[in-house]
């Protein structure tokens, strides 16, 4: 520990920290644009003026270490006449346009000059007129005159993501932030740089002149876009969700970022296409019906079929809340019905077993071995802690016939080894478990399709003994010897490794009842269709992929007349005369769940489909997919472009 004196005031921090860090423990700014604390010290701006004891020139706070005995005064003549010349020549080309500027009301430049500068200036020229309005990308818009150029935006392109996209061209006081290429601004994590911008120049295309800070409603909720769980500020305006905001003291989770999908894709909630109404269908054709009527019908359906429960089958689970794949489990068995699993893709594995890795450990990992899709399109903020890990030194393979020698023998002569699976195909997953479990120090993570997966799976929606899975529930159903199917928010018409063999089973069914947002490739084939919230619209915990218990809170009124899935539970219960256990049960059931370890193995032999299914090798995009993203026409453009895959061999 370092002692030092900051404003008068005793200050004891650890040996390397910088000034701009060592004043927060006194409750103290200093004033920084260029600086942030997950890119580190640039040195480029020089607003953080502080006088030292003993030197006789101003330093800069983000970038001088503290030393003992060190003296230091963040305010005073000698410090605020030099901020104001830093912010004087900032402020001379820059528009004071604030009633108009998208960053009014939460500006760092604004604030600053409000706070540090002087209230006249000595220029008289007239300001240098750049562009407004360029549009960098499929995200992001410029207003090149307000750049300041703290190259926050370029820096955490070369740090962070490693892409290097965004660049600084030109000299003097033509800088300006551009594509290294002159191609369009585009990666997973574009967003961040609108968060990032100190001032008005870098701004979200989905939020421009939408609202001001003031007159916003925050929200602090968790991301179920993907496994990863990011926390988030739902920003809502007259109950309109405008924008999502990272949380920057998130370190465990999402290190401070979110990914594009988090950021962007929110604009399906208020989409004209979601369902506000039970639809029953009636000869051939969807008519809406009240949520008693469908209550009834769903009910007698299941009694019809009480004498032969295992003619009733369930899935659904990765997309609800854990309080909701709880519920979902209990209700169903306590009818009867065994056959329940939240598969309703590839994925087969969402719980990583004994070695299951911190996303910590990930980014410290050595060797970090990739099986199946990449991490950078199933859960891009994980797909962060590889990058990070990579930067310090450690070594990334994703798995093929071609490197898989090579990969092994590296993990065995590394101190700490990841192996990062995304779940699908369980007898590659066993076999790298198998050839790595005996290393010192491994960790292993799943990466998977569904949000809640794992909160799924270690709230109890997985067959046992000898109940059947999805894929045997499917041939069942396509048999003939299925009688109801309840799907809850999945779409394996469209997921699933088979959709031909969902198609023929949901024909061949009675009774299929769907809960979705829209009408979906499942949703279609169905007998009856239940509008639920959406994550934004319901409360309650998920369980991410590293196994951290999370909070989800409603930030947005749901459509009138539609319900919560754990509502939806709570109904059909009702009309089926099935005592439910009290919330403070449920409660403590899924603390209970989220703190238990999991035994099985990665890859474990019982999560293989009793029924032969090919794994199929998926290219997945985050943008792809029948999901929210598909009904959200603000971010069309982030979609991919439409591609046929042909399997090997065909």
């Amino acid at each position: 520990m370092v002692n030092l004196t900051i404003d008068g005031v005793p200050v004891s921090v650890p040996k390397g920290t910088l000034l701009v860090e060592a004043v927060k423990k006194i409750q103290q700014e200093i004033p920084v644009y260029c600086y942030h604390p997950k890119l580190g010290p640039a040195g480029l701006c020089r607003v953080c003026l502080v006088d030292i004891e003993g030197m006789p020139k101003l330093q800069i706070g983000c970038n001088t270490p503290v030393a003992e005995g060190m003296v230091v005064r963040t305010r005073g003549e000698k410090v605020d006449t030099g901020r104001a010349m830093v912010l004087e020549l900032l402020l001379v080309n820059h528009p004071l346009d604030c009633p108009i500027c998208d960053k009014g009301g939460e500006c760092d430049l604004q604030d600053y000059a409000m706070a540090y500068a002087r209230g006249t200036s000595d220029v008289a020229d007239a300001k240098t007129s750049k562009p407004k309005g360029v549009d960098l990308g499929p995200t992001i818009v410029l207003d090149e005159e307000r750049c300041v150029v703290c190259q926050r935006c370029v820096r955490f392109d070369e740090l962070i993501v490693g892409d290097q996209q965004l660049v600084l061209k030109d000299r003097g006081h033509k800088d300006m932030i551009a594509t290294a290429t002159g191609e369009p601004y585009r990666h997973h994590f574009t967003g961040n740089v609108t968060e990032l911008c100190p001032v008005g120049a870098l701004t979200s295309k989905t939020y421009r002149f939408k609202s001001r800070p003031w007159d916003l409603t925050r929200t602090q909720t968790s991301c179920t876009q993907c496994s990863v769980g990011c926390r988030m500020n739902a920003d809502v305006r007259g109950g309109t969700l405008l924008r999502t905001m990272s949380v920057e003291s998130d370190d465990a989770i999402s290190d401070g970022w979110l990914c594009d999908r988090g950021r962007y894709n929110i604009g399906y909630v208020d989409s004209p296409e979601r369902i506000t109404q039970p639809l029953y269908r009636k000869d051939g054709s969807f008519v809406q019906i009240s949520w008693d009527d469908a209550f009834a019908l769903w009910a007698k359906a299941l009694h019809d079929a009480k004498s032969a429960p295992e003619s009733v089958g369930v899935i659904g689970g990765g997309r609800l809340l854990n309080e909701e794949a709880y519920l979902l489990g209990t209700l169903m068995r306590a009818i009867g019905v065994r056959n329940i699993d939240w598969r309703a893709g590839v994925q087969r594995q969402a719980t990583p077993g004994r070695f299951s890795g911190t996303l910590e450990q990930l980014e410290s990992a050595n060797v970090i071995l990739v099986i199946g899709a990449s991490p950078a399109e199933t859960a891009p903020v994980l797909d962060l802690r590889i990058r990070k890990a990579v930067r310090h030194g450690g070594r990334r393979f994703d798995i093929d016939a071609q490197n898989e020698t090579a990969a092994l023998m590296a993990a065995r002569d590394a101190r700490s080894v990841a192996l990062v699976w995304d779940g699908s195909d369980v007898a590659l997953g066993a076999r790298f478990h198998e050839l790595l479990s005996g290393h010192a120090s491994l960790s292993t993570f799943i990466a998977g399709e569904q949000g809640n997966a794992r909160g799924a799976e270690a709230l109890g929606l997985l067959p046992r003994d000898t109940s059947l899975d999805t894929a045997a529930m499917l041939d069942a159903a396509r048999a003939g010897t299925m009688r109801v199917l309840n799907l809850f928010g999945v779409n394996p018409a469209l997921n699933f490794s088979d959709p031909a063999l969902v198609a023929e089973a949901m024909r061949a069914t009675p009774f299929s009842v769907v809960t979705e947002l829209f009408m979906t490739e499942t949703a279609k084939q169905a007998t009856l269709v239940l509008p639920v919230r959406s994550a934004f619209e319901k409360s309650g915990t998920i369980i991410n992929a590293t196994g951290e218990l999370l909070p989800v809170e409603a930030a947005l009124e749901a459509p009138v007349g539609v319900l919560s899935d754990l509502e939806v539970l709570i109904g059909l219960a009702q009309a089926l005369d099935i005592a439910l256990p009290t919330e403070e049960e449920v409660r403590r059931t899924v603390i209970a769940a989220a703190a238990q370890r999991s035994d099985d193995a990665f890859g474990d032999a019982r999560y293989v489909w009793s029924q032969k299914q090919a794994v199929q090798a998926q290219r997945r995009h985050l943008f792809a997919g029948g999901g929210t993203s598909a009904h959200d026409v603000r971010i069309a453009a982030l979609r991919p472009a439409d591609s046929l895959a042909i399997p090997v061999g065909v």
